[in-house]
C-alpha cells in the first residue's frame, strides 16, 4: 500500500490560496469597532447580497488596501503589498484562486518555489507605482477617479507570473509541451476575461503592467543560466572538435 505523498501538496502557491481565503473571509465578515473614525469603505449598504458576496471591502480594507483615500501622503509603504492580499468581492477572489492555482504552480515548475514568491510580491508592489500616472497619462480625465480609488487584489502577481512563464518559454519553446492543456486554457481564459470583460480601464492597465514587468524580470533571471548552458555547450563541442582534430593529426 503506497503511503500518500502530501510533500506534492506543500508549494507556495498553495499556501497563497489558502492566505488570500483567509484574508477575504476576515475582511469581510470582521465588524468595524464602535469607535472606528476612519475611511469607511463597506458593504453595509449592498444588502443581504452585499453582504454575502461582498461588493466593497471591509474592515482590513480599510487598514490594508492602497490609494490615496486611504493614504493620502503615501506613508504607509506597508499597504503596498498587503493589499494583494485583499479582494472586492465574491467574484474577483475566485477567478484569481483559479487563475493563481494553474499559473502559479507552472511557474514554480520552472523558477522554484521562492523565485515564484519573489516575482509575484516584486512586481504586484512595483506596479502600484506604474499604473497610477501611466493610467492618468492616458486618460487624464481619470485622474479624480484615479484619486478615490482603493486598490485590492492579487491579480497583478499573477500576470507577473504569465509574463515570467513566457519568458521562460522564449528560452525553451520546447517547455510549451510540458505546460499542459488545462493550464494554458486557463491562463489565456483568465487573461483575457479579467483585463478586457469583467474590468477594463485602470485594471487593463495594471495587468498590461504586470504582465511586461514579470517578462523584463524572466528575462533577468533566467538569461544568465541560459548563457551560462549555452557556453558550456559551446566548450564542450569546441573540445570534441579539438579532440577529433588532435585524433586525425600525426
Amino acid at each position: 500500500m503506497k503511503k500518500a505523498n502530501y510533500k506534492k501538496y506543500l508549494t507556495v502557491t498553495n499556501l497563497l490560496l489558502l492566505i488570500l481565503t483567509v484574508f477575504y473571509l476576515l475582511d469581510h465578515y470582521l465588524p468595524f469597532p464602535k469607535n472606528y473614525s476612519g475611511f469607511y469603505w463597506a458593504n453595509d449598504d449592498k444588502g443581504a447580497i452585499g453582504y454575502i458576496f461582498g461588493y466593497c471591502g471591509g474592515l482590513l480594507t480599510n487598514f490594508l488596501g492602497t490609494g490615496k483615500v486611504l493614504d493620502p501622503n503615501g506613508t504607509e509603504i506597508y499597504r503596498y503589498a498587503t493589499h494583494m492580499l485583499l479582494h472586492r468581492h465574491l467574484l474577483a477572489l475566485i477567478t484569481n484562486l483559479v487563475g493563481l492555482y494553474f499559473i502559479g504552480n507552472y511557474a514554480e515548475k520552472r523558477f522554484g518555489r521562492w523565485l515564484t514568491y519573489i516575482i509575484f510580491i516584486v512586481v504586484g508592489v512595483a506596479e502600484v507605482f506604474i499604473t497610477d500616472p501611466l493610467y492618468i497619462a492616458m486618460a487624464p480625465s481619470k485622474a479624480e477617479e484615479v484619486a478615490t480609488t482603493v486598490a485590492v487584489g492579487a491579480s497583478g502577481g499573477i500576470f507577473a507570473l504569465i509574463g515570467a512563464s513566457l519568458a521562460a518559454l522564449f528560452f525553451d519553446i520546447k517547455g510549451f509541451k510540458k505546460i499542459g492543456k488545462p493550464t494554458i486554457i486557463v491562463s489565456a481564459i483568465y487573461g483575457v476575461l479579467t483585463t478586457y470583460v469583467v474590468s477594463f480601464g485602470w485594471t487593463t492597465v495594471c495587468h498590461n503592467v504586470s504582465l511586461i514587468l514579470g517578462l523584463i524580470l524572466g528575462v533577468m533571471i533566467i538569461l544568465p543560466f541560459f548563457l551560462l548552458k549555452k557556453g558550456k555547450f559551446a566548450r564542450a563541442e569546441n573540445a570534441d572538435i579539438q579532440a577529433d582534430h588532435d585524433k586525425n593529426t600525426f
